[in-house]
């Protein structure tokens, strides 16, 4: 197993903690990284803190234009020189220093045929719903089973921080849909649970950091994700119809969690926005 790893950095306005996932990476006791960062025309001094890097396994690339989070994500992994890849957000951090060694000992013994590793599942969430997700996924999960997984739990994933992958996959799948800024996360890693195996890790190797400014708590204030997770869910479903499961089976599964879970979360937005 190819011991480099080149860690993914989407940012725009992070000032206030994009230096600690920064030195998070630097404290490293595995040094084989690059890290690759596009500022997405940031203007709260990120871009005047990311020119003062010099070390030489960092590339930071300033967007004239904004790109989006996809379009940035595709842009990056473009630039990638290593066969794994990390994504890192700009507000999130390693939580030890050993976090790269960990995640490298963990790809060494996977199969070759996973294309991307889900990392601290478990500790994320409270929610009722990702609780019982813990319980019953299980750690290697392939083609026939990803569908309904994706389907029942919508982005297992979560945080895109979550998540390291071969490299190739994105190039492979046709990178991030561009066109759903809200939901292009869970439509691209269930395109690839699809096709490609996937991995589920509870080992804990990076802080998802929560705050308000964070897009967990400004999508969705008028119900802008509810049309593009309706096209990822309509996927799942015609592709589940196809592989035999009862359409009623699958309405009221849609109906106890999709249905139910975001039309609250979309309330609370707009009674408390």
């Amino acid at each position: 197993m190819d011991q480099n790893i080149t860690i993914i950095m989407p940012c725009y306005n992070g000032l206030k903690y994009i230096k600690q996932a920064v030195e998070s990476l630097l404290v490293q006791t595995h040094a084989d990284w690059e890290l690759i960062i596009g500022d997405d025309g940031s203007k709260d001094g990120t871009r005047e803190y990311l020119s003062t890097l010099d070390d030489s396994r960092i590339k930071v690339f300033f967007h004239e234009k904004n790109l989006g989070i996809f379009g940035n994500l595709n842009f990056l992994f473009s630039k990638a020189s290593y066969s794994l890849s990390q994504i890192l957000c700009q507000d999130d951090y390693f939580l030890e220093n050993n976090s790269l060694k960990v995640l490298l000992d963990f790809w060494s013994s996977v199969p070759p045929e996973i294309a991307f590793i889900r990392t601290s599942h478990g500790h994320d969430s409270q929610d009722p719903l990702a609780q019982y997700e813990t319980q019953v996924l299980p750690q290697f999960i392939t083609p026939a089973g990803s569908s309904l997984y994706f389907y029942i739990f919508g982005c297992i994933p979560g945080n895109l921080s979550n998540v390291s992958l071969r490299t190739s996959v994105v190039e492979q799948q046709g990178g991030f849909r561009e066109d759903l800024p809200y939901a292009g996360d869970f439509e691209f890693w269930s395109r690839v649970g699809q096709t490609q195996s996937w991995m589920i890790c509870n080992t804990h190797i990076m802080h998802v950091r929560t705050h308000k400014g964070q897009a967990s708590f400004t999508l969705n204030r008028k119900g802008e994700l509810m049309p593009q997770l309706a096209q990822v869910i309509t996927r799942l479903y015609s592709t589940l119809i196809q592989e035999g499961i009862s359409p009623n089976r699958l309405k009221l599964m849609a109906t106890i969690t999709y249905i139910s879970h975001h039309r609250d979360v979309g309330i609370k937005n707009l009674i408390f926005k």
